[in-house]
């Protein structure tokens, strides 16, 4: 069976396979289902027929015949994968089941392809952004040399091509955050899209266990209202119980309630989290609990952390800060967001924040690729990057930092390159 990819790397107008699309986590629990309900073996094959997930046991040695439905699934519009279900004997619905299994496949992939599809938009957006101010930025740094020549304009010209740099970075500014809040929103709707995936089929499940459960309870009737003798009704009620498994429905009624209310209490506290980092209230000053939105932030850019990831917090009490509050929480998205890319897997990440006197102390430290010597001098720079071209505009730590120096902070960054980095922020409070 292949592995589902960690990531998904695609873009824009390329085809997409199936295993591009969905991975293993997201349809495990949606093929368990069906072998709940009596069948023996359940698939999702690729294009080319090749495995992506197989649960249950094979059949076609073992019994010498059996009950099988191929579905196709669609990416747009085209087939791309088949689901496959098998039987070793004669099961009730089972196309119906079938049926049931490959919308809520299809629904999955449709929905994930949509969100692929929106972040290749973004992203396409966010490179064609970048490319232009920086062009600007050249064409400015130009136009500064020429006028140094004319010394009778210079006071003129100088006063122009600075508010026009303003203006560009006050745009990359916006574009910084709207950049962190569609990364955040990418990573929240797959977060309630799974939740939402094993809910929608455990409910579905459970009507169908309630159509069972009101058969038995007609015949009950049906039986009392005929005055059939006591041993007859038990005879016939119990023979009637086993064939529609009621035992193993009853059980099972409990657990997929249980699962569904997690799922529903999983759904309300992501909405919490966003809800509590979006802050859109303006940009008046305001009282903060740093130790709470740290907290949030944390728990909004979870998606967003590389396999095998480790986090390690010391959050003590603080007491209140007085800043812009969307500023100051975009300067430590932007400075853990570097933290997040500076692994791909195996990230430990180790954040702290706690009073020393007058002062407010916060640390985020990671074990990732680090900064050589040479390049610590240049990272508060505008547009200074060391990704390649299209994945860092360059102005997280530039917006992080004049954020920070406005609440009237300072940052530090200590770092060594292959061993990881520590960023200091110390802000006053009162």
């Amino acid at each position: 069976m292949t592995e589902s990819p960690t990531h998904i790397e695609f873009i824009i107008g390329e085809e997409k396979r199936l295993s591009d699309i969905v991975g293993k986590l997201e349809i495990e629990p949606l093929l368990r289902s069906a072998l709940k309900l009596g069948i023996n073996r359940v698939a999702l094959l690729d294009e080319d027929e090749r495995v992506l997930v197989a649960l249950g046991e094979s059949i076609v040695e073992q019994q010498g015949m059996c009950s099988e439905i191929r579905l196709p699934i669609l990416v747009e519009g085209e087939p791309k994968g088949t689901l496959l279900l098998a039987s070793a004997g004669q099961i009730p619905g089972l196309e119906a089941i079938a049926r049931l299994l490959q919308d809520s496949l299809q629904l999955t992939v449709t929905n994930n392809l949509k969100r692929m599809l929106t972040t290749e938009v973004h992203t396409s957006i966010v490179q064609e952004s970048y490319e232009q101010l920086v062009s600007t930025n050249h064409r400015l740094m130009e136009s500064e040399r020429r006028y140094r020549t004319l010394a009778r304009d210079l006071e003129i010209k100088v006063k122009e091509r600075t508010a026009e740099l303003q203006q560009a970075y006050q745009r990359m500014l916006q574009q910084e955050k709207l950049a962190a809040v569609g990364q955040l929103a990418a990573g929240m709707a797959h977060e309630i899209n799974t939740p939402l995936g094993f809910i929608h089929s455990n409910l579905n499940s459970f009507a169908k266990y309630q159509n069972r459960m009101a058969e038995m309870l007609g015949l009950y009737r049906l039986l009392l209202a005929k005055e059939t003798s006591p041993e007859t009704i038990k005879q016939q009620t119990e023979q009637r119980w086993k064939e529609l498994k009621l035992d193993f429905l009853l059980e099972d009624s409990g657990v997929l309630l249980g699962q569904s209310l997690e799922g529903a209490d999983r759904i309300a506290t992501i909405v919490a989290q966003l809800k509590g980092f979006a802050h859109l209230d303006g940009m008046e000053q305001q009282s903060m609990d740093l130790q709470h939105e740290l907290k949030q932030l944390l728990a909004g850019l979870a998606p967003q952390l590389p396999p095998n990831s480790r986090i390690t917090t010391d959050l003590q009490p603080l007491p209140p800060l007085v800043c812009r509050v969307p500023l100051l929480l975009q300067a430590f998205a932007n400075i853990l967001d570097n933290a997040i890319k500076s692994r791909s897997e195996g990230l430990e990440l180790t954040v702290y924040a706690r009073q020393e006197s007058d002062l407010i102390l916060v640390a985020i430290s990671d074990n990732g690729c680090g900064i050589p010597a040479e390049n610590l001098p240049h990272i508060f720079e505008p547009f200074f990057t060391t990704r390649p071209v299209g994945s860092g505009s360059g102005m997280g730590l530039t917006v992080a930092r004049e954020a920070i120096i406005g609440a009237g902070g300072s940052i530090e960054v200590e770092s060594l390159a292959g061993q990881g980095t520590t960023c200091r922020v110390t802000l006053p409070h009162g």
